[in-house]
């Protein structure tokens, strides 16, 4: 049993988890099966599965969000100097972890991770841990309090200066109302030049996704819809938006390399930029 495996043992001892409700598939664990993970439970895997029948493309959307998740904090911490990340979602434990990567490239980097899901989070805190000179922090709440996310996530960062908010695939689950309320306290609240990531499902290729929804009505903390490209435009208003835009996952700022970027992919992504000037680059935190 490796350090990280015996600290979730000790956590999950430490928290009455009776209450919860593992037989009820949830969206985290859903996109770790679909991504080759291993967190996941047999409600999650025979959801997935049915999912996977009707929709093959899954496995390779989940792919495509992780790539672009790495691709975009390295954009964010390593040129545009923001050494504050905020994860608002957590995914259960992949790859490519988001404050491994913002810490590879600024040791001392804050990363904050924020779920509602308190199984999500235990994993964070027990599996997601930072360096001698970083910081890791965490919030259990979700994006349909969004004050109650940036208040703890006030106890590790500095809200007075530049945060990247990634919001990968977290707010399919909210209405528009919802969504567009959890980025307007984003934007509001948050200092000039800091940037929101944002990375959502489409049905731009494949019409039948938008039947998704009612496929996972039972999952936590619900069901995902899906957004055309005007209406995830829509949320990014009152912030410049950093080339390339709103385009599809592999067309933002793709590795460089001899293949092609793949077209048709049902998951697209942005990252606007609250109006100000640009944070200054080097570590902050000492």
């Amino acid at each position: 049993m490796t350090s990280g495996d015996m600290a979730f043992v000790w956590r999950a001892a430490e928290r009455d988890l009776t209450t919860y409700d593992l037989d009820r598939p949830a969206m985290a664990r859903l996109w770790a099966f679909w991504g080759e993970g291993k967190d996941y439970n047999p409600a999650d895997r025979a959801l997935g599965e049915e999912v996977m029948a009707r929709f093959p493309q899954m496995p390779s959307l989940a792919r495509h969000r992780l790539a672009f998740r790495a691709r975009v904090v390295r954009a964010l911490v390593g040129e545009y100097g923001i050494d504050q990340v905020l994860v608002a979602g957590v995914d259960m434990p992949l790859v490519d972890e988001v404050h491994t990567i913002a810490q590879s490239i600024n040791p001392h980097a804050r990363v904050v991770y924020a779920d509602a899901d308190e199984l999500a989070m235990l994993y964070a805190e027990a599996f997601f841990s930072s360096g001698l000179t970083g910081a890791c922090g965490y919030v259990q709440a979700g994006l349909d309090d969004p004050r109650a996310v940036l208040d703890g996530a006030a106890e590790t960062l500095d809200l007075d200066r530049p945060v990247a908010v990634l919001l990968i695939n977290s707010l399919e689950v909210l209405g528009d109302p919802q969504a567009a309320a959890a980025v307007s306290a984003f934007r509001t609240t948050l200092a000039a030049g800091s940037h929101i990531a944002i990375c959502h499902l489409t049905a731009e290729h494949d019409r039948g996704l938008a039947v998704l929804g009612s496929m996972c009505a039972e999952a936590s903390p619900g069901s995902p819809c899906v957004r055309a490209p005007a209406g995830l435009g829509a949320l990014f208003t009152g912030m410049a938006m950093i080339p390339p835009g709103l385009v599809s996952a592999p067309d933002w700022r793709p590795d460089p390399g001899p293949w092609p970027v793949p077209i048709g992919v049902d998951l697209w992504c942005g990252v606007g930029r609250i109006y100000g000037p640009r944070p200054e680059r080097g570590p902050r935190w000492m």
